[in-house]
């Protein structure tokens, strides 16, 4: 009895779960645009653009794979995968730390000038955050998948908590500085990381849980990892590019903007983390895809009406007035998430019937485009160009893939109506 309660409300953890990470996000980074200052806080985000990049490349060997074969396997096999995957990640955490030191005192200019990481102790700060995010994102998408949405928030309540309040300290202190923040960030991760491997409870090492999980990550993973970083380029290409090529303000404007959003990219995530086991197991009819599109809507364009409304009142209380020219963007993400939401069950449809191919080339289209129309893009409209090639590289990759769903016939609208 006490099962069935817990996967009857499995989809509440997972929505409870996203609105914890989301809520702290917003306020972690309303208080930094705040202190740090509209170019500091573009620093500041230069530097979560690496962590997003690191851990688009880690999602595709691990979560990602987790996630569609977990409910496939058999028992054994589901305890050797988690304690590949899990192992996998330590030793890649402990070679990224070390890699990243190393090459911090090769190269001091490129991390001081470029991603405001300096070449000294405290440069070890970020490099453990960094590190510390994508370890526990592991965790947290591990026991979703395992059906332990609640073990999930737990340890997301525990770091975010512990985040918030280490901000809130330093700020009370006034030393809240862009160093600060990311010790706070780091500090925050450790105790969330070891309650979540006591919840996880992988197996002791061995050679054939190694061999197993590279076998499946050989024979499943092959277009992911390509597929992560095209896709990383798809939606952070303009908005690398803005802090590239329109400077540090730009970036700090378009990413707090984007946060503002955060909520909404959560809501869509708890979404994919709950649909896609359940259309990996063969949940594919029309009527499926239909109603998921409906929930997907309802969903989130209530959310951006009232954001359209109060857009301007909105950005100036999360940034303060030297955001107060940024409006703009804001309706611009407007249109790029309800282009997002449209397209979310094409994705999930995807990635459930593992067409990686597709899914692949769609990518490699976005990101041509993307790579083409980026510097005529930005020089003639600037922040305006960043919205338009964010908005096209969400509707090619939809696109595409609603063309290749439908030449195969593997989604079919007409039924649910």
């Amino acid at each position: 009895m006490k099962k069935i309660f817990l996967q009857e409300y499995e989809k509440y953890w997972v929505l409870a779960d996203q609105v914890t990470v989301s809520g702290a996000a917003f306020v972690t980074n309303l208080v930094l645009a705040r202190v740090l200052g509209i170019t500091n806080f573009g620093k500041f985000t230069s530097i979560v653009m690496l962590q997003l990049f690191l851990l688009s490349i880690t999602m595709s060997l691990s979560s990602q794979l987790y996630q569609v074969l977990f409910l496939r396997l058999e028992e054994k096999e589901k305890q050797l995968l988690t304690t590949g995957l899990f192992y996998q990640q330590l030793f890649g955490s402990l070679g990224l730390i070390l890699l990243t030191l190393i090459l911090n005192q090769l190269f001091p200019v490129f991390f001081s000038q470029v991603l405001s990481i300096p070449s000294n102790l405290s440069s070890l700060w970020p490099i453990l955050a960094i590190t510390f995010t994508i370890f526990t994102d592991f965790l947290r998408r591990a026991l979703i998948t395992q059906g332990k949405a609640r073990f999930a928030l737990l340890i997301d309540m525990i770091d975010n908590f512990l985040q918030i309040v280490l901000i809130a300290v330093c700020l009370y202190m006034k030393v809240l500085d862009i160093k600060m923040a990311w010790l706070c960030i780091a500090l925050a991760y450790i105790p969330a990381i070891i309650v979540g491997i006591y919840l996880l409870a992988p197996h002791t090492i061995s050679s054939e849980c190694f061999r197993f999980t590279w076998k499946q990550q050989k024979d499943k993973s092959s277009w992911l990892l390509g597929t992560s970083l095209l896709q990383w380029g798809s939606g952070y290409f303009f908005v690398v590019a803005a802090g590239w090529w329109l400077g540090a303000a730009a970036l700090g404007a378009l990413r707090l903007a984007q946060y503002v959003f955060g909520l909404l990219n959560l809501l869509l995530q708890a979404v994919e983390n709950y649909a896609l086991p359940l259309a990996s197991r063969g949940i594919q009819k029309g009527k499926y895809w239909y109603l998921l599109l409906k929930k997907c809507i309802l969903l989130i364009v209530p959310f951006l009406i009232i954001i359209g409304i109060f857009a301007k009142q909105i950005l100036l209380f999360a940034g303060g007035n030297e955001f107060a020219s940024y409006t703009f963007v804001m309706y611009g993400l407007i249109v790029v998430y309800l282009a997002i939401t449209i397209g979310y069950p094409i994705r999930i449809a995807i990635r459930s019937m593992h067409m990686n191919k597709d899914y692949f080339v769609a990518y490699i289209l976005s990101v041509s485009v993307s790579i083409l129309c980026a510097p005529w893009l930005l020089q003639h409209w600037q922040l305006y160009g960043v919205l338009a090639g964010l908005l096209l590289s969400q509707v090619i990759n939809s696109g595409y893939w609603l063309i290749v769903l439908f030449h195969k016939k593997n989604f079919i609208w007409k039924s649910a109506i």
